[in-house]
């Protein structure tokens, strides 16, 4: 009986302890804004987050990504790094940058969107950008982890 039990508790225990993910939207204009700048996460509670590019202008000129960088890391320092890679997808391969990027979305164009997915593992600030040469500046924010 005791045997029985055990086996139903270890198959159940996955199921409750699953936490549903925190679902964000952000939106990508022409104008190089993200609809929003702060968004709230919890320590080992997966995030989604999903950005559209709801602009007109050719991806070619005006493409959007998100890219999620460690607490603590350097955006200016990850985003000039990441300009001088096009031919990857604007995500920078240096050792220093790879280590600071926990989670990024490839560049989309006008009408295209993705669903960036990752669990916080730490307390603290999560700086976000897009990586599209030019638009770090105006494009960032702050996912805050507590």
């Amino acid at each position: 009986m005791i045997k029985y039990l055990l086996l139903a508790l270890s198959l159940i225990a996955p199921l409750v302890a699953a936490t549903p993910p925190i679902k964000v939207e952000i939106t990508a204009n022409d104008q190089m804004r993200f609809s929003t700048r702060k968004i709230e996460g919890k320590v080992g509670v997966p995030m989604e987050i999903t950005i559209k590019h709801i602009g007109k202008i050719p991806k070619a000129s005006m493409s959007h990504n998100l890219v999620i960088l460690k607490p603590g890391s350097l955006m200016a320092m990850v985003s000039a790094k990441c300009i001088q890679a096009k031919d990857n997808n604007y995500i920078a391969t240096d050792a220093e940058s790879k280590a600071a990027i926990i989670a990024y979305s490839p560049q989309l164009g006008p009408g295209e969107s993705h669903v960036v997915k990752f669990t916080p593992t730490e307390a603290g600030d999560y700086p976000y950008m897009c990586t599209f040469p030019g638009h770090f500046s105006e494009m960032n924010g702050t996912i805050t982890v507590k």
